[in-house]
């Protein structure tokens, strides 16, 4: 294959690229916003005849200071940045590794409820968090697949 057509393909590509991570930046943005939004309401209910009250997870931060609570919070913090820089589509395969990853952990956490005896019940807001960090996890799945796709295309077309 001679250089410019090299070239041509290369821009073609890129041009595929940028148009595929304009598409799914249109997501991360909004999904972002819900997920600090969420973090501003408590995820646990007491029990009915419970006087303990939990807070949300920057309350739980700083009242308590539990490594969980921390870990937690600075996975949310990391993730958030994450999609914010794939807002701007400003990502590729291992940025959107790492909000797989965060999204994961956010939602494992979530479920499993680390530090509790026995967990108390999710709030509304606890099952929308989980919802919506496993509804990140499957788009920045579906994106880098997507990504890795036309890359492997791309190489199958330069031999």
């Amino acid at each position: 294959m001679t250089a410019p057509a090299r070239a041509d393909r290369a821009a073609e590509l890129t041009a595929r690229i940028r148009r595929t991570n304009s598409v799914y930046a249109r997501a991360y943005g909004p999904l972002s916003l819900l997920i600090i939004a969420a973090s501003f309401f408590p995820y646990y209910s007491p029990a009915a005849q419970s006087s303990t009250t939990y807070g949300n997870l920057w309350q739980e931060v700083l009242l308590t200071g539990r490594e969980v609570d921390v870990f937690a919070l600075f996975v949310l913090l990391f993730t958030v940045g994450m999609l914010g820089l794939a807002a701007f589509a400003r990502t590729s395969v291992p940025g959107l590794i790492a909000v797989l990853t965060g999204a994961i952990i956010i939602g494992c956490t979530l479920l499993q409820s680390p530090g509790y005896v026995s967990p108390p019940a999710l709030t509304v807001f606890g099952i929308i968090d989980i919802t919506l960090a496993f509804l990140v996890a499957a788009i920045a799945l579906a994106h880098s697949i997507h990504l890795f796709v036309l890359d492997l295309g791309f190489q199958r077309r330069m031999v």
